[in-house]
């Protein structure tokens, strides 16, 4: 089971140039794996395996949008179950819900990463 984040944004896509159109793309992939990075520092870990099965899916539509995936059979349960009572160990951040919050917490620098690709960059 693997836990996928799907961010959504009010747009005018019909009005977009093939140009504005390539790099809202490129944005938006800049912006997952900037999502990616942020999310590994809250992940739970014990062996390293959950960290590393994180992955960005990227763009190819700008519609679609980019996807962050963590693809461990147990992602899904961990990241569900903040109450859970994750180790601080190995990173005093780990929590459960790692994906979502960091998205949340860290979304007007993800919106910058994408304007400022928007806009040439």
């Amino acid at each position: 089971m693997a836990v996928r984040v799907q961010v959504t944004m009010t747009n005018r896509f019909g009005e977009l140039t093939e140009e504005i159109r390539a790099r809202l793309i490129a944005g938006e992939n800049k912006a997952a794996e900037r999502g990616l990075t942020l999310s590994r520092q809250m992940v739970p870990f014990d062996t390293g395996n959950l960290s590393g099965s994180g992955t960005v899916e990227p763009s190819v539509d700008a519609e679609e949008g980019a996807g962050i995936v963590y693809d461990t059979p147990y992602a899904a349960r961990l990241h569900e179950h903040p109450e859970y009572d994750f180790s601080k160990d190995s990173n005093p951040n780990a929590q459960g819900k790692w994906l979502e919050n960091a998205i949340v917490q860290n979304k007007k620098e993800l919106g910058d990463i994408i304007r400022n690709e928007v806009r040439g960059g």
